[in-house]
């Protein structure tokens, strides 16, 4: 299953210190910015969907902070018990 097409930016904030942007570069293929607290800065590119995917779920389980191009994501409205283990629970809540 691949992630919805309305989303095509995701930004989580990881740590203090590192937040990680994905960016849809085509329809199975993100890029993958690490942005570091000191200026630095790293990229991946060409990062399979399903690899996202893997990220964005656990992040959610994590209740990192997170924001994707259709608004920030709230923990709160989520009435599905953490840990959520599948993407296909994880969706909805995502796009709504």
């Amino acid at each position: 299953m691949y992630i919805s097409n309305e989303i095509t930016n995701v930004s989580i904030q990881w740590t203090e210190i590192c937040r990680h942007e994905y960016q849809r570069v085509s329809r199975p293929k993100w890029r993958i910015d690490f942005y570091y607290k000191c200026g630095a800065r790293m990229d991946f590119e060409d990062i399979p969907d399903d690899m996202i995917q893997c990220l964005i779920l656990g992040a959610f389980n994590s209740k990192k902070e997170m924001e994707t191009n259709l608004g920030k994501v709230d923990f709160e409205l989520s009435n599905k018990a953490i840990p959520i283990s599948d993407w296909r629970e994880l969706q909805p809540l995502l796009v709504t």
